[in-house]
Order: structure tokens, then C-alpha cells, then sequence
């Protein structure tokens, strides 16, 4: 995965609010691909999104 594409999927990542915007970034990136990015992320931020995953 290139810089690029990486930024991409950081920002949508970043951007998502619902689960159904997490899901839809997951069909268009491999596991690996997610958690790369996702523990490059601030404490914070993966928290914002962990706290996104539990309201389902």
C-alpha cells in the first residue's frame, strides 16, 4: 500500500461517523491494509472509532 492510498484510507477512516460509513470503507480494503492504518492513528482517534464500532 502506497503513501497515498494510505493517506486515503486514513482520512476516510478520520471522516467516518457511523458504521455503516466503517463498513463501506472495509469492502474497498483488505484487513491488513485497515489495521495498518488504524495503529498509525492517535490514541484518540482509534478510540473515536472503536466508540463508533460499539454502538451497533
Amino acid at each position: 500500500m502506497d503513501k497515498e492510498a494510505m493517506t486515503k484510507l486514513k482520512i476516510a477512516m478520520l471522516e467516518a461517523e457511523t458504521v455503516a460509513q466503517l463498513t463501506a470503507i472495509i469492502i474497498d480494503y483488505t484487513h491488513e491494509e485497515m489495521m495498518l492504518v488504524f495503529h498509525e492513528l492517535e490514541w484518540e482517534e482509534q478510540a473515536r472509532i472503536k466508540d463508533i464500532w460499539k454502538s451497533i
